[in-house]
């Protein structure tokens, strides 16, 4: 998850470089975030590992989603997104493969 990490810390860094304010509490995460909540108590690595890969795809689809609209306010912003997607599918791509059945 390093990459999504760093993504986030990156496009935070460039809403600061041009003046916007990112909302990184918790409670603003919490409050906007469509991903569905987890499941309480243990969950098997399977179900871990799709878990974990849906939330970068949806990731993804929120980023491809928005990308338009970031061009249309800061192209400078916008050409950092298909890196990110990229980045995001390959993890997400790597993860999916330790459930792929042969």
């Amino acid at each position: 998850m390093n990459q999504a990490r760093s993504a986030s810390d990156t496009i935070a860094e460039r809403m600061r470089a041009s003046g916007a304010v990112p909302g990184g509490r918790p409670e603003t995460v919490g409050a906007t975030m469509r991903l569905a909540a987890s499941p309480a108590g243990e969950i098997s690595t399977f179900n871990a590992v799709d878990e974990m890969t849906d939330r970068l795809y949806s990731a993804v689809g929120t980023l491809r989603q928005v990308h338009d609209e970031v061009d249309a306010e800061d192209p400078s912003t916008s050409v950092l997104l298909p890196s990110i997607i990229d980045q995001l599918e390959k993890q997400a791509w790597m993860l999916a493969a330790e459930n792929r059945a042969v």
